[in-house]
Protein backbone atom coordinates (compact mmCIF):
# COMPACT_ATOMS: atom_id res chain seq x y z
CA UNK A 1 0.00 0.00 0.00
CA UNK A 2 1.00 3.72 -0.79
CA UNK A 3 1.95 5.90 1.61
CA UNK A 4 -0.06 9.13 1.41
CA UNK A 5 0.91 13.21 1.10
CA UNK A 6 -1.38 15.97 2.35
CA UNK A 7 -4.31 16.47 4.41
CA UNK A 8 -7.07 14.29 5.62
CA UNK A 9 -10.84 14.60 5.06
CA UNK A 10 -13.03 13.25 8.03
CA UNK A 11 -13.78 10.59 6.01
CA UNK A 12 -9.95 9.16 6.77
CA UNK A 13 -9.33 10.49 3.20
CA UNK A 14 -6.36 12.29 1.60
CA UNK A 15 -6.94 15.29 0.09
CA UNK A 16 -4.38 16.55 -2.37
CA UNK A 17 -2.85 20.07 -2.65
CA UNK A 18 -4.45 21.55 -5.99
CA UNK A 19 -3.75 25.31 -5.82
CA UNK A 20 -0.24 25.85 -4.53
CA UNK A 21 3.01 25.13 -6.08
CA UNK A 22 5.38 22.87 -4.01
CA UNK A 23 8.15 25.79 -2.85
CA UNK A 24 10.68 23.12 -1.55
CA UNK A 25 11.53 21.74 -4.27
CA UNK A 26 15.57 19.87 -5.88
CA UNK A 27 15.86 20.07 -9.08
CA UNK A 28 17.13 16.29 -10.75
CA UNK A 29 18.44 16.49 -14.18
CA UNK A 30 18.38 19.61 -16.20
CA UNK A 31 15.97 22.55 -16.32
CA UNK A 32 12.84 21.75 -18.33
CA UNK A 33 11.92 24.11 -20.94
CA UNK A 34 8.98 23.24 -22.42
CA UNK A 35 5.46 24.32 -21.18
CA UNK A 36 5.04 21.41 -18.53
CA UNK A 37 7.39 20.72 -15.07
CA UNK A 38 6.91 17.66 -13.23
CA UNK A 39 6.99 17.61 -9.53
CA UNK A 40 7.07 14.46 -7.37
CA UNK A 41 7.06 13.93 -3.44
CA UNK A 42 9.98 12.65 -2.05
CA UNK A 43 7.80 10.46 0.12
CA UNK A 44 6.62 9.09 -2.79
CA UNK A 45 9.95 8.90 -4.69
CA UNK A 46 11.33 6.97 -1.66
CA UNK A 47 8.39 4.70 -1.80
CA UNK A 48 8.69 3.97 -5.58
CA UNK A 49 12.58 3.18 -5.31
CA UNK A 50 12.05 0.69 -1.89
CA UNK A 51 9.30 -1.13 -4.13
CA UNK A 52 11.50 -1.52 -6.76
CA UNK A 53 14.88 -2.29 -5.38
CA UNK A 54 13.41 -5.80 -4.86
CA UNK A 55 12.14 -6.10 -8.05
CA UNK A 56 15.03 -7.05 -10.35
CA UNK A 57 13.68 -9.88 -12.29
CA UNK A 58 10.76 -9.16 -13.88
CA UNK A 59 9.21 -5.88 -14.79
CA UNK A 60 6.78 -3.77 -12.24
CA UNK A 61 4.76 -0.71 -11.29
CA UNK A 62 1.93 1.24 -10.77
CA UNK A 63 0.40 4.17 -10.87
CA UNK A 64 1.07 7.25 -10.40
CA UNK A 65 -1.56 9.66 -8.45
CA UNK A 66 -1.41 13.73 -8.19
CA UNK A 67 -3.40 16.85 -9.22
CA UNK A 68 -2.17 19.67 -12.19
CA UNK A 69 -1.86 22.93 -11.57
CA UNK A 70 -1.79 25.43 -14.45
CA UNK A 71 0.27 28.30 -13.19
CA UNK A 72 3.23 30.48 -14.82
CA UNK A 73 1.92 29.79 -18.00
CA UNK A 74 3.29 25.93 -17.19
CA UNK A 75 1.47 23.02 -16.84
CA UNK A 76 2.97 21.23 -13.43
CA UNK A 77 1.91 17.87 -12.84
CA UNK A 78 2.49 17.31 -8.88
CA UNK A 79 2.41 13.68 -8.01
CA UNK A 80 1.86 12.66 -4.70
CA UNK A 81 0.80 9.06 -4.47
CA UNK A 82 1.93 6.05 -5.81
CA UNK A 83 -0.46 3.07 -6.00
CA UNK A 84 1.09 -0.30 -6.81
CA UNK A 85 0.20 -2.32 -9.68
CA UNK A 86 -1.13 -5.31 -8.21
CA UNK A 87 -2.24 -9.25 -10.33
CA UNK A 88 -0.13 -8.07 -13.27
CA UNK A 89 1.50 -10.53 -16.01
CA UNK A 90 4.64 -9.30 -16.34
CA UNK A 91 8.10 -10.66 -17.99
CA UNK A 92 12.01 -8.96 -17.91
CA UNK A 93 10.78 -6.83 -20.60
CA UNK A 94 7.10 -6.25 -20.96
CA UNK A 95 4.31 -5.57 -18.10
CA UNK A 96 0.99 -5.78 -18.49
CA UNK A 97 -2.43 -4.62 -16.58
CA UNK A 98 -5.21 -7.09 -16.03
CA UNK A 99 -8.39 -6.30 -15.37
CA UNK A 100 -8.06 -7.66 -11.80
CA UNK A 101 -5.25 -5.29 -11.86
CA UNK A 102 -7.40 -1.78 -12.83
CA UNK A 103 -10.22 -2.81 -10.83
CA UNK A 104 -8.00 -3.18 -7.40
CA UNK A 105 -6.11 0.14 -8.06
CA UNK A 106 -9.38 2.18 -9.04
CA UNK A 107 -10.45 0.83 -5.25
CA UNK A 108 -7.47 1.78 -3.84
CA UNK A 109 -7.54 5.24 -5.63
CA UNK A 110 -11.15 5.72 -4.64
CA UNK A 111 -10.85 4.46 -0.55
CA UNK A 112 -7.63 6.80 -0.55
CA UNK A 113 -7.93 9.84 -2.30
CA UNK A 114 -11.03 12.67 -2.03
CA UNK A 115 -9.84 14.48 -5.69
CA UNK A 116 -6.90 12.55 -7.00
CA UNK A 117 -6.14 11.98 -10.96
CA UNK A 118 -4.60 9.49 -12.67
CA UNK A 119 -1.30 11.25 -13.33
CA UNK A 120 0.28 8.63 -15.39
CA UNK A 121 2.33 5.04 -14.47
CA UNK A 122 5.87 3.69 -13.64
CA UNK A 123 7.88 0.51 -14.14
CA UNK A 124 10.33 -0.69 -13.81
CA UNK A 125 13.59 -1.72 -16.34
CA UNK A 126 15.44 -4.35 -14.40
CA UNK A 127 19.06 -3.81 -15.80
CA UNK A 128 17.84 -2.46 -19.14
CA UNK A 129 18.21 1.01 -18.74
CA UNK A 130 15.93 3.93 -19.48
CA UNK A 131 13.87 4.03 -22.48
CA UNK A 132 10.12 2.80 -23.52
CA UNK A 133 10.27 0.01 -25.98
CA UNK A 134 7.75 0.02 -28.44
CA UNK A 135 4.84 -2.05 -26.06
CA UNK A 136 5.22 0.48 -23.84
CA UNK A 137 4.02 3.38 -26.13
CA UNK A 138 1.51 1.35 -26.99
CA UNK A 139 0.64 1.41 -23.73
CA UNK A 140 1.22 5.38 -23.19
CA UNK A 141 -0.60 5.66 -26.50
CA UNK A 142 -3.75 3.65 -25.35
CA UNK A 143 -4.16 3.71 -21.43
CA UNK A 144 -2.58 7.36 -20.39
CA UNK A 145 -2.79 9.57 -23.80
CA UNK A 146 -4.55 12.34 -21.69
CA UNK A 147 -2.07 15.40 -22.30
CA UNK A 148 -1.02 15.92 -18.57
CA UNK A 149 -0.34 11.97 -17.92
CA UNK A 150 3.61 10.53 -17.77
CA UNK A 151 5.52 7.52 -17.91
CA UNK A 152 8.20 7.35 -15.52
CA UNK A 153 10.90 4.53 -15.57
CA UNK A 154 13.60 3.24 -13.10
CA UNK A 155 16.64 0.29 -13.45
CA UNK A 156 16.76 -1.20 -9.78
CA UNK A 157 19.81 -2.64 -11.00
CA UNK A 158 21.77 0.48 -12.78
CA UNK A 159 20.02 2.61 -10.34
CA UNK A 160 18.89 4.66 -13.38
CA UNK A 161 15.81 6.78 -14.06
CA UNK A 162 13.47 9.05 -16.38
CA UNK A 163 10.41 10.96 -16.78
CA UNK A 164 8.58 10.73 -20.27
CA UNK A 165 5.51 12.75 -21.05
CA UNK A 166 3.68 14.23 -23.91
CA UNK A 167 5.01 17.04 -25.96
CA UNK A 168 3.97 18.40 -29.83
CA UNK A 169 1.63 15.40 -29.71
CA UNK A 170 4.44 13.08 -29.21
CA UNK A 171 6.11 11.02 -26.02
CA UNK A 172 9.75 12.60 -25.09
CA UNK A 173 11.89 11.96 -22.61
CA UNK A 174 11.94 15.14 -20.03
CA UNK A 175 15.21 16.26 -19.18
CA UNK A 176 14.48 16.60 -15.30
CA UNK A 177 12.36 17.03 -12.39
CA UNK A 178 11.68 17.82 -9.04
CA UNK A 179 11.66 16.39 -6.22
CA UNK A 180 9.89 18.26 -3.27
CA UNK A 181 8.66 18.03 -0.04
CA UNK A 182 6.50 20.17 2.91
CA UNK A 183 8.56 23.76 3.63
CA UNK A 184 11.30 23.19 5.94
CA UNK A 185 11.97 19.84 5.29
CA UNK A 186 15.31 18.11 3.97
CA UNK A 187 15.21 16.49 0.70
CA UNK A 188 18.10 14.40 0.58
CA UNK A 189 17.88 11.98 -1.92
CA UNK A 190 21.14 10.28 -2.26
CA UNK A 191 22.95 10.38 -5.59
CA UNK A 192 19.46 11.18 -7.39
CA UNK A 193 20.85 13.53 -9.77
CA UNK A 194 23.61 11.29 -10.78
CA UNK A 195 20.98 8.71 -11.40
CA UNK A 196 19.53 10.88 -14.25
CA UNK A 197 22.39 12.22 -15.71
CA UNK A 198 23.95 8.99 -16.54
CA UNK A 199 21.50 8.10 -18.93
CA UNK A 200 19.32 11.53 -19.80
CA UNK A 201 21.48 12.51 -22.53
CA UNK A 202 22.56 9.72 -24.69
CA UNK A 203 19.69 7.09 -24.19
CA UNK A 204 22.41 4.01 -25.25
CA UNK A 205 21.54 0.52 -24.37
CA UNK A 206 23.08 -1.00 -21.63
CA UNK A 207 26.46 -2.36 -22.16
CA UNK A 208 25.34 -6.11 -20.44
CA UNK A 209 23.11 -6.24 -23.44
CA UNK A 210 24.97 -6.04 -26.12
CA UNK A 211 25.54 -10.39 -26.36
CA UNK A 212 21.21 -9.87 -26.42
CA UNK A 213 21.20 -7.56 -28.99
CA UNK A 214 23.86 -9.42 -31.23
CA UNK A 215 21.67 -12.70 -30.94
CA UNK A 216 18.74 -10.90 -31.85
CA UNK A 217 20.24 -9.40 -34.71
CA UNK A 218 21.63 -13.16 -36.03
CA UNK A 219 18.87 -14.48 -35.49
CA UNK A 220 17.18 -11.51 -37.50
CA UNK A 221 19.33 -12.20 -40.28
CA UNK A 222 18.71 -15.82 -40.02
CA UNK A 223 14.96 -15.35 -40.62
CA UNK A 224 15.53 -13.22 -43.79
CA UNK A 225 17.28 -15.87 -45.17
CA UNK A 226 15.00 -18.47 -44.27
CA UNK A 227 12.41 -16.12 -46.01
CA UNK A 228 14.65 -15.60 -49.62
CA UNK A 229 15.30 -19.24 -49.51
CA UNK A 230 11.52 -20.24 -49.15
CA UNK A 231 10.51 -17.39 -51.62
CA UNK A 232 13.40 -19.34 -54.28
CA UNK A 233 11.71 -22.63 -53.26
CA UNK A 234 8.15 -21.75 -53.77
CA UNK A 235 9.32 -20.11 -57.24
CA UNK A 236 11.27 -23.17 -58.29
CA UNK A 237 8.58 -25.61 -57.02
CA UNK A 238 6.08 -23.22 -59.33
CA UNK A 239 8.46 -23.37 -62.70
CA UNK A 240 8.09 -27.39 -62.20
CA UNK A 241 4.15 -27.55 -62.08
CA UNK A 242 4.53 -24.82 -65.23
CA UNK A 243 6.60 -27.50 -67.04
CA UNK A 244 4.46 -30.63 -65.51
CA UNK A 245 1.83 -29.37 -66.87
CA UNK A 246 3.44 -28.19 -70.63
CA UNK A 247 4.90 -32.09 -70.85
CA UNK A 248 1.20 -33.49 -69.96
CA UNK A 249 -0.09 -31.43 -72.59
CA UNK A 250 2.57 -32.12 -75.18
CA UNK A 251 1.73 -35.75 -74.17
CA UNK A 252 -1.39 -35.07 -75.10
CA UNK A 253 -1.11 -33.66 -78.68
CA UNK A 254 1.30 -36.73 -79.21
CA UNK A 255 -1.04 -39.66 -78.42
CA UNK A 256 -3.92 -37.71 -80.27
CA UNK A 257 -1.57 -37.35 -83.19
CA UNK A 258 -0.52 -41.04 -83.21
CA UNK A 259 -4.27 -41.78 -83.24
CA UNK A 260 -4.66 -40.17 -86.53
CA UNK A 261 -1.76 -41.69 -88.19
CA UNK A 262 -3.09 -45.12 -87.29
CA UNK A 263 -6.66 -44.44 -88.11
CA UNK A 264 -4.81 -43.49 -91.57
CA UNK A 265 -2.86 -45.99 -92.20
CA UNK A 266 -6.13 -48.38 -90.81
CA UNK A 267 -7.81 -46.76 -93.61
CA UNK A 268 -4.86 -46.93 -96.27
CA UNK A 269 -4.75 -50.69 -95.78
CA UNK A 270 -8.13 -51.39 -95.97
CA UNK A 271 -8.12 -49.46 -99.43
CA UNK A 272 -5.42 -51.10 -100.71
CA UNK A 273 -7.10 -54.48 -99.39
CA UNK A 274 -9.72 -53.67 -101.73
CA UNK A 275 -7.99 -52.91 -104.77
CA UNK A 276 -6.23 -56.31 -104.52
CA UNK A 277 -9.09 -57.93 -104.03
CA UNK A 278 -10.54 -56.04 -107.32
CA UNK A 279 -7.24 -57.10 -108.96
CA UNK A 280 -8.04 -61.02 -108.11
CA UNK A 281 -10.86 -61.30 -109.20
CA UNK A 282 -10.46 -59.58 -113.00
CA UNK A 283 -7.93 -62.23 -113.58
CA UNK A 284 -9.91 -65.57 -112.27
CA UNK A 285 -11.60 -66.51 -115.62
CA UNK A 286 -15.61 -67.79 -116.13
CA UNK A 287 -16.54 -71.55 -116.20
CA UNK A 288 -18.90 -71.16 -117.87
CA UNK A 289 -17.32 -68.80 -120.92
CA UNK A 290 -14.96 -71.49 -121.66
CA UNK A 291 -17.09 -74.32 -121.81
CA UNK A 292 -19.30 -72.61 -124.47
CA UNK A 293 -15.59 -71.85 -126.41
CA UNK A 294 -15.01 -75.47 -126.64
CA UNK A 295 -18.24 -76.77 -128.35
Amino acid sequence: MGKKTGKKTKKGKVLLEEKKLPQNICLIGEHVEDDKNIYISQTVYREIHKFAGNKTTNESGGLLIGTVIEEFGKTNIIVQGFVEAKYVEATPTTLTFTHETWDYCHKTINDRYENAKILGWIHTHPNFGIFLSEYDKFIQENFFKDENQVAYVVDPIQQTEGFYYWAHEKIERCKGFYIFDKTGAEINIENAEEKVEDEIVPEKPAQGNLISYAVNGCLFIAVIILLISYVNLKNRLETLETQQENLLVSVDIAYSSMQNQILFLQQRMEEVQTVLVDENSEEIPDDDTEETTEQ
